[in-house]
């Protein structure tokens, strides 16, 4: 394997606002705690200390304990849930939809970045404690968000009439599609076999839960669902206040609106209450009436009915994307939370309504991305004599070079285009020189002698790329490959292809050695 970087900037799979969170935060100063940066940990360890309490921690600690007690023969699971209890123990978190078997590779690439830099951290800060959380969304209901997977050129879909929060979904009914993509590896009946351990009883969260635990619990990875009455408990009086006086809205709206006279655009969409209402397969939005009442679906409910539900069932109130960061950083020791980069465009919206409520916003990182070339796409490459890098240009850019280069007869147009210019430029002088009035009808004719100048040189290369077949059908294959649905890898393969070659293991030790949560650049794996 090797390991070669592009900047971030030289591709068009990034966007400007993610591009400045990852690598020049100073510009955003105003919207975030503190750059991400090794150092900058410091103060954000002390300021954490400073606002999570004992209580916090023991609840913390006590329902972490109670979800990881079937996990408790990994060591570093072990040892990392007692750590909790330590006043000196802080977590760096990662978070994401509960995928059906993973998900998309960049699951992965996120999750050893958060591993990685708790253990960058705890070098740093050898006498404070470190531990990588995984965040599972559970209370998340876009079923059809999470309800497929591609693979091998095919998607398969998991159908199920269940609503409400994901996490709480039965796994009734999901063999049929157990049964298609188990069908995939009948030439590896090993890893067959792992992945038949998992999704076969309890909950969708508890089924993530074990296929998280299998994969990184070797590396002390926790995972927490905050779909919790105790946890929301402790939290019921901040959503009582949202409640209340709808105080996130209006910070976000103030936020935002910085952003966009910055000339970014908002992510998320702050709504007066940003709460949704659960009970068994019902989530629904709780939006408050005129008179001070509250909707929920097509019921009608009082203010002191609503406070007494939340006071007797905290559980059934489940934050939206907008409050849940806030949840999130209220009940862990949490110092940096990392994702990709249109996740991360959302956290600056957030900086006010922390601060409103007193809870520290952590430092934010965007994490590693990761494109992997196989053998059958490195021969393609080397054959058509490109450098790994070259593809990240427009495919139409790779060809057109590539039909340049390897023309029988040198296709040169730079001494045409001289040439053509000095005759346009001779041209509008001579008519000018005669009527000051054809001015227009100079630049007129010379547009048009341009355009005939640039007919004929992508002609002639239309012409060279048909000579050129075979090579334009391997760079085809090479984009399709690397860029399926014209993004990136990390974002529509799935992981269970890559932990099949490799091996469940391998394949994840390999991440491991590849990630470097300081770095900014996009790692490119070349596979020997």
């Amino acid at each position: 394997m090797e390991r070669l970087t592009i900047d971030r900037r030289q591709t068009a799979y990034f966007s400007d606002l993610a591009n400045q969170i990852n690598d020049n935060q100073k510009a955003l100063q105003k919207y975030i705690q503190a750059p991400f940066s090794l150092a900058n940990f410091e103060q954000q360890i002390d300021l954490k200390k400073g606002h999570f309490s004992t209580s916090q921690r023991e609840l913390l600690y006590k329902v972490v304990a109670q979800q990881m007690a079937d996990y408790s023969d990994f060591d570093k699971v072990k040892y990392n849930v007692d750590l909790l209890k330590e006043p000196n123990t802080f977590t760096v978190t990662a978070g994401h939809q509960l995928n059906l078997f993973g998900g998309p590779l960049y699951i992965i690439y996120k999750i050893m970045d958060a591993v990685r830099l708790a253990e960058e951290l705890k070098k740093k800060f050898p006498l404070q404690n470190f531990v990588p959380v995984f965040w599972l969304a559970t209370e998340d209901h876009d079923f059809e968000e999470i309800n497929h997977l591609h693979l091998f050129h095919d998607t398969f879909s998991w159908e199920s009439d269940q609503k409400g929060p994901v996490g709480r979904f039965s796994l009734n009914g999901i063999e049929g599609f157990k049964e298609s993509v188990l069908s995939k590896f009948d030439n590896n009946p090993e890893f067959a076999e792992f992945i038949d351990q998992f999704y076969k009883t309890g909950s969708l969260s508890d089924a993530t839960t074990a296929l998280m635990m299998k994969l990184f619990g070797d590396y002390g990875l926790i995972t927490i669902n905050a779909d919790d009455k105790d946890l929301k408990s402790s939290f019921a009086p901040i959503m009582k206040r949202e409640l209340e006086t709808h105080f996130s809205e209006k910070e976000v709206l103030k936020t935002t609106a910085q952003l966009e006279e910055d000339g970014f655009h908002g992510q998320a969409m702050a709504r007066p209450v940003n709460l949704f209402y659960i009970k068994d397969q019902l989530r629904e939005r709780i939006i408050p009436t005129e008179n001070g009442d509250f909707e929920i679906g097509e019921e009608l409910v009082s203010k002191d009915d609503l406070f007494k539900n939340l006071e007797k069932n905290p559980e059934r109130f489940s934050p939206n994307v907008v409050l849940r960061p806030l949840y999130q950083e209220f009940i862990l020791p949490n110092l940096c939370y990392l994702g990709g980069g249109g996740e991360m465009a959302y956290w600056l919206q957030f900086k006010g309504m922390f601060d409103q409520t007193e809870v520290p916003f952590p430092i934010i990182k965007v994490r590693n991305s990761v494109q992997w070339f196989d053998k059958s796409t490195n021969k393609k490459i080397e054959k058509l004599n490109l450098k790994y890098t070259d593809v990240f240009s427009s495919i139409h850019e790779v060809k057109k070079q590539y039909v340049v280069d390897n023309a029988e007869e040198e296709l040169d147009f730079n001494e045409v285009e001289e040439k053509s210019k000095a005759l346009i430029l001779e041209l509008e002088s001579l008519i000018v020189s005669l009527d000051k009035g054809l001015e227009g009808y100079a630049k007129s004719e010379a547009t048009k002698i341009q355009k005939q100048v640039h007919g004929v040189q992508q002609k002639l290369i239309r012409h060279s790329k048909k000579k050129n077949e075979d090579a334009m059908k391997q760079i085809d294959g090479i984009y399709n490959r690397l860029f399926p649905n014209n993004g990136l890898q990390e974002r529509y393969d799935n992981m269970i292809p890559f932990l099949g070659k490799y091996g469940p293991k391998e394949f994840v030790k390999m991440v491991y050695e590849i990630i470097d949560p300081e770095e900014e650049d996009l790692i490119l794996v070349i596979e020997g």
